[in-house]
């Protein structure tokens, strides 16, 4: 692009960067990447409870994986890893290297940057919203999401509901959301639908539900998450920005949650 055309608004423009036009092979159309990422997630959490449950079936240590926190951190080990090794899989399979989603180059302190003004950036967007909804809907702003880990008692079981909450999901939902999805995507779309469509879908993957219905306020903080992380993906051209601010959000939430 000549300097000359360059704006405060670059990302805006229709053109698909270096950074996330595949360099070989292709990842298909957009319906392919959203069936594939629909798939990678379902067969990856699937795996994961016939696995965890097979653990306690053979230890006969509890009937239910939410009974043990051993049992739920190692279902959400494996279905992590299992949905990040898929989407390698796949990379394999449509002849695309790591660098298609965002894993082509080394982290750099440039990254710790982006970082930081991300994630100042995600939580004045979570405060106007905040405002916005307790306008409109008080009872959304005070619901209460069940993220599991209900049997901590040690602190083993502290350390392992840390892991399984605070660092393992950031690195598997970035490299299937923000790298396979979102890169996936805007080979073939402009920036803002490919945004949208990859932030409602995570948004809409994390609604929940409680004997008072569904839990909207969840789907709205990880959709404004997504959002930024999105935008982070397109302007450092790499995932490392993006992990760092889901995982310092998720330091908060656990934090919130159990302390």
């Amino acid at each position: 692009m000549n300097n000359a055309k360059k704006t405060s608004l670059g990302f805006l423009n229709s053109r698909t960067p270096e950074v996330i036009r595949p360099q070989q092979g292709s990842f298909g159309g957009p319906w392919r990447v959203f069936l594939s990422t629909l798939a990678i997630f379902i067969l990856s959490q699937i795996v994961a409870a016939l696995l965890a449950g097979f653990l306690l079936g053979v230890t006969h240590s509890f009937n239910s994986i939410d009974n043990s926190t051993a049992a739920e951190f190692i279902y959400v080990l494996l279905a992590e890893v299992g949905a990040a090794g898929l989407v390698f899989i796949v990379l394999k399979e449509r002849r695309l290297s790591p660098a298609a989603i965002g894993l082509g180059r080394r982290p750099q302190w440039n990254d710790l940057k982006r970082a930081v003004g991300g994630f100042v950036i995600f939580y004045g967007l979570i405060i106007v919203a905040s405002i916005i909804v307790n306008w409109l809907a008080p009872s959304v702003v005070n619901e209460q999401q069940d993220v599991g880990f209900n049997t901590i008692t040690t602190v083993g079981d502290n350390i392992m509901a840390f892991i399984a909450l605070v660092i393992l999901p950031p690195l598997g939902e970035e490299v299937l959301v923000r790298g396979y999805l979102y890169s996936g995507l805007r080979a073939s779309l402009r920036y803002l639908p490919a945004l949208l469509i990859t932030s409602l879908l995570f948004g809409a993957a994390h609604l929940s539900e409680n004997d008072s219905g569904l839990l909207w306020s969840g789907a709205l903080d990880t959709f404004l998450l997504s959002a930024v992380l999105v935008y982070l993906r397109e302007n450092t051209g790499a995932l490392y920005a993006g992990i760092l601010v889901h995982m310092a959000n998720n330091v908060i939430a656990f934090a919130v949650h159990f302390h």
